[in-house]
Parts: structure tokens; sequence; C-alpha cells
């Protein structure tokens, strides 16, 4: 279930991303590549629930793969919540949570959680996170390059 006219509004309203307002060469490189990393069924759902696939909450880099990709992470929010499906955060027997998201191609996996991380809303209550994770080339200057 979504409210796809507020989370439009919202989306709206965020002058730059996470990645764009931030000065690490790993958002760099991000948002550099960021057009090419959402296969087009998730810009197509994107679409329909009210989400700016360019204005992305947060990313986070991971690692440097052997096979030179990056393994990048991030967030988006929208009002609505679950009504089916699976959540992807896994609650652990010692506190805290593991994400489990869902493979949409062999590069991309996506995930819905009910949770709020630094969110554009002004409201929190009826927020559902949607996590993804990717692999991405370096394509800004090789000398900037992180190896995490």
């Amino acid at each position: 279930e979504v409210d796809f006219e507020l989370t439009k509004q919202t989306y709206e309203k965020v002058q730059e991303s996470g990645a764009d307002s931030c000065i690490c060469n790993d958002c760099k490189n991000y948002v550099a590549y960021k057009d090419n990393v959402f296969p087009d069924e998730i810009l197509r759902l994107f679409d329909k629930i009210g989400i700016d696939y360019r204005k992305e909450v947060e990313i986070t880099s991971f690692e440097r793969l052997e096979n030179g990709l990056h393994r990048i992470g991030g967030w988006f929010h929208f009002k609505g919540r679950l009504l089916s499906g699976r959540n992807c955060a896994i609650p652990l027997p010692n506190g805290g949570n593991s994400i489990e998201l869902t493979a949409i191609t062999d590069n991309f996996e996506i995930g819905f959680t009910e949770d709020y991380a630094l969110t554009y809303f002004e409201e929190k209550r009826g927020l559902i996170q949607v996590e993804f994770l990717t692999c991405i080339p370096w394509i800004i200057d090789k000398s900037l390059e992180t190896s995490n």
C-alpha cells in the first residue's frame, strides 16, 4: 500500500541526494554511474510508488571485489505499508538486524522493511525503507579509487 502523492511530493522537495551531498570518492563514483544502477523493472516500480531513483537517502560502499567492481548498498523510502511479502530485516538473536534481499538480476538485489533511517519524510511513522545492493564499476579518475 502506497501514498503515491505524498511520496512523490517528498522527493520533489529534495534538492540533492545523500550521495550528491557527500564528498567521498565512492559517492562521487556512484553519482557518475547512478543512471545505470537500477534494472528497468525497478525503475518502473519506483515510478509507480513515487520514488525518484536519483535521490537516494544514503549509499554505503562495502568493498572492492576481485573483479574490480565495487559493492554498493543504499536505500530510499516511501509512505505506505507492507501488506504481504517478506520483510528484509531479519532480527538477530543478540540484537540488531541482518538484511536479506531478493535478487532481481545477477547484479542487483532489493528488499523492503519498516524503517526510516535518515529519511526525507517529515513524519516517520508509516514509512517503508527500500534497501538495495549492487556492484558497479569505477568510472571516475582511477587515482581516486578506494579499495575498502
